[in-house]
């Protein structure tokens, strides 16, 4: 079970994918470091989270990157938007581009068997039960958990429970 940051009682049904993603663009001079960040907005199906950083004497930007996504097709774009947006970049700065992705956790159906006794215990417990995707990536066979907005009520549950334990 992995607890996540969604309303306390949604069993997530399916977990994001993420892709963690790097990138170094080198210039041929340190003026030629383009001002601002590199990247544009990511696609409106995936959240991309980048951290950029420059060294100016070098001439180089360094990009540290991860994105997610509810679908395998949307995480492959959203890293196809990136790359593309970082080959663009190099090309109209006349940049030496290197990048590395990997994709660190494919998109995962949560088991079915083990979400429905999950809601059952859930629900016989008294606690409300809902089901949603969720951003936050899992292993296999782990089940999504949202604990917001009860914590402590939940983690006492899991602890107590024979069947159920964090991961």
């Amino acid at each position: 079970m992995r607890l996540t940051g969604d309303p306390a009682g949604t069993l997530a049904t399916r977990s994001s994918g993420l892709i963690e993603f790097s990138a170094t663009l080198s210039f041929r001079h340190p003026e030629d470091v383009p001002e601002g960040p590199t990247l544009p907005a990511p696609p409106v199906a995936a959240r991309c989270s980048v951290v950029e950083t420059e060294d100016a004497a070098g001439g180089r930007r360094e990009m540290l990157g991860e994105i997610l996504a509810l679908s395998e097709t949307d995480l492959g774009c959203a890293l196809e938007a990136v790359l593309r947006s970082l080959a663009i970049a190099a090309a109209l700065s006349d940049a030496v581009l290197q990048t590395r992705a990997a994709r660190v956790r494919p998109v995962r159906p949560a088991p079915a068997a083990a979400l429905q006794a999950l809601a059952l215990d859930l629900r016989d417990a008294g606690f409300r039960v809902r089901f949603a995707p969720t951003w936050t990536p899992v292993a296999e066979g782990e089940i999504g958990l949202g604990v917001l907005g009860a914590e402590k009520e939940l983690e006492s549950f899991l602890l107590a429970h024979p069947s159920w334990r964090t991961a």
